[in-house]
C-alpha cells in the first residue's frame, strides 16, 4: 500500500498514465506474492482476504473504475 501511495496519482496527462502504470505493476506484483505465499490459511479464507485487499488497493489507483 505504501508503494502505491507514493505514486503521483493526482497528476494529469502523461504523468498520470506513467504513475498509474507504476502503481498497477506494484499491485500485480503484490497479488502474485499474495496468491503464492499465503499458505498458512485455508484456500477459501485466503482468497477472501486477498480479494478484499486487492479491491481496496485497486481503489487507491483507479477510484472511478470500480464505481461503474
Amino acid at each position: 500500500e505504501e508503494r502505491i501511495r507514493e505514486c503521483n496519482l493526482d497528476s494529469q496527462g502523461a504523468i498520470y498514465i506513467s504513475e498509474s502504470a507504476k502503481a498497477g505493476a506494484v499491485l500485480s506484483y503484490w497479488y502474485e506474492l499474495a496468491i503464492n505465499g499465503y499458505a498458512s490459511v485455508n484456500a477459501i479464507k485466503r482468497q477472501e482476504l486477498i480479494d478484499a485487499d486487492h479491491l481496496r488497493l485497486r481503489q487507491l489507483i483507479w477510484p472511478e473504475a470500480d464505481k461503474q
